[in-house]
């Protein structure tokens, strides 16, 4: 498979995005300031061993949240190592990343259940996490990850809600993950969101069943919108930085449509785009959306703001709520916690109404 080395360049677009997902600070400028022989991968896979064995010395200390905390970092650091690379790297990344939340899962606070649900030839991998001093029981919040972003990088998102009463529930769907070796990008998302919620709602006594809302980042926000749309089990819906179709290939960046390929399990760009633009496209069933629903868009994001007029022309039954930052790039990684905080605000607002 042909690699492209990201640029430093590249590698300093997503900060906004790494700070707000917990890297620290001190690991980004080690990053930026690194011996020329040592590759972003190199350096990261580093740190995530390096957090590992600070996670085992807390253990060794009777420091169980200190482990949990370090052992998350570190795979957040695995994530980082490979989000930018589509050849052994990537798939090595992810598993390093999976296996260290894994390990840091039971020992957050509140801990992540780990949750398998069979479906077709494949599993489901999903944490659940439900605040600890609720009374029972209480709404939950389905987030979904995007193109490169999967259900290990939610955890700080999920602190917010779980702040504010809501549960949450993080999974790897087609192309995603740990997902990605069984099942390569699909137009059926929804068929996956809809076998989480069929599972939620038996958990009567931890989870209110018609309570249950659906966050998605990026290319999870237009699985947010479709979910919500073909199952009206969900009570609100929130798209971050998402879109309604792929018709516009050309405005993605090269590496983006590196990302595109590799998930897609495509031979080439050309196929790429083929399946992708097969796969994403919302507009036939926005009119199924009926829940409140809220937007929010970077007016600088590469993702053209014509994809929220289109959210507008198709979702005709629902209540929009849209949220345009005009200093915003994708996702508004690049504005620090307020964007998210609204989101996370609006969201257990229409869950606890």
């Amino acid at each position: 498979m042909t690699q492209q080395t990201p640029t430093p360049e590249q590698e300093m677009l997503n900060w906004g995005r790494l700070l707000m997902d917990g890297l620290p600070f001190a690991d980004l400028i080690a990053a930026r300031d690194r011996d020329p022989g040592i590759t972003w991968f190199d350096f990261w896979m580093s740190r995530a061993d390096s957090y590992e064995t600070m996670g085992e010395a807390a253990i060794a200390d009777g420091h169980a949240h200190t482990a949990g905390y370090w052992f998350w970092v570190g795979s957040m650091a695995a994530q980082y190592a490979q989000f930018l690379w589509f050849d052994e790297r990537r798939q090595e990344g992810q598993l390093r990343k999976a296996t260290l939340y894994h390990r840091a899962a039971p020992l957050l606070n509140p801990p992540a259940a780990r949750v398998d649900l069979p479906i077709d030839d494949t599993t489901i991998i999903g944490y659940l996490r439900v605040p600890t001093d609720a009374e029972r029981p209480v709404p939950c919040a389905v987030l979904l990850g995007g193109l490169e972003s999967t259900k290990e990088e939610s955890y700080l998102f999920e602190n917010l809600l779980l702040e504010r009463g809501i549960a949450t529930f993080t999974f790897d769907g087609p192309g995603q993950g740990e997902m990605l070796q069984d099942v390569a990008l699909s137009d059926d998302y929804d068929r996956y969101a809809s076998r989480v919620l069929d599972h939620l709602v038996t958990l009567t006594d931890t989870l209110a069943s018609d309570r249950i809302g659906v966050l998605g980042r990026s290319l999870g926000g237009h699985y947010a919108l479709r979910s919500a749309a073909k199952d009206n089990r969900f009570r609100a819906c929130v798209s971050w930085g998402g879109f309604v179709q792929m018709d516009d290939w050309d405005f993605e960046y090269p590496m983006t449509k590196q990302s595109w390929k590799y998930v897609t399990n495509s031979p080439d760009l050309e196929t790429a785009q083929i399946r992708v633009r097969n796969a994403i496209d919302v507009r036939p069933v926005l009119a199924g959306l009926t829940c409140p629903t809220y937007i929010l868009h970077g007016a600088k994001d590469e993702t053209p703001i014509t994809e929220v007029d289109q959210v507008k022309e198709y979702a005709t039954n629902a209540q929009l709520v849209i949220d345009i930052e005009p200093e915003g790039d994708h996702c508004c990684h690049n504005l620090g916690p307020a964007p998210r905080l609204r989101m996370a605000d609006w969201l257990a607002t229409e869950l606890t109404r």
